[in-house]
């Protein structure tokens, strides 16, 4: 098997991992009569930036500039940042500017699909 194949089933059994953590994690809640713990922003993967719902032609949509900004949440620079969503280098710095003036870190973060179960 080659490297590239192993690592994507590596990051495809990561997700799976987190979605039935999430999924039980629910039930538990649910069955308890406990309230639902907070949400729980994800580290995006390559998958997650890939997706098509990132983009509107040119331009990146909400759930894109989130998941770009989760990106720079982690640590990326703008090289990975702009190969996860395609897009240039240039763009990703720009947008990595805006991302410091919203507080970088502190942040608020929007609530995307991939932290929802």
């Amino acid at each position: 098997m080659s490297d590239t194949t192993t690592s994507q089933l590596e990051i495809l059994r990561a997700d799976l991992k987190a979605r039935i953590d999430t999924a039980i994690d629910a039930a538990i809640c649910k069955l308890s009569g406990q309230s639902a713990p907070a949400t729980v922003f994800k580290v995006p993967t390559f998958a997650d930036g890939q997706d098509p719902r990132n983009k509107n032609g040119m331009n990146l949509t909400p759930r894109g500039v989130e998941i770009l900004y989760r990106l720079f949440d982690d640590g990326a620079g703008y090289n990975r940042a702009a190969k996860a969503l395609s897009i240039s280098q240039g763009a990703a710095k720009n947008r990595k500017q805006i991302w410091t003036k919203l507080g970088g870190l502190n942040r608020t973060k929007q609530v995307i699909d991939i932290d929802v179960a």
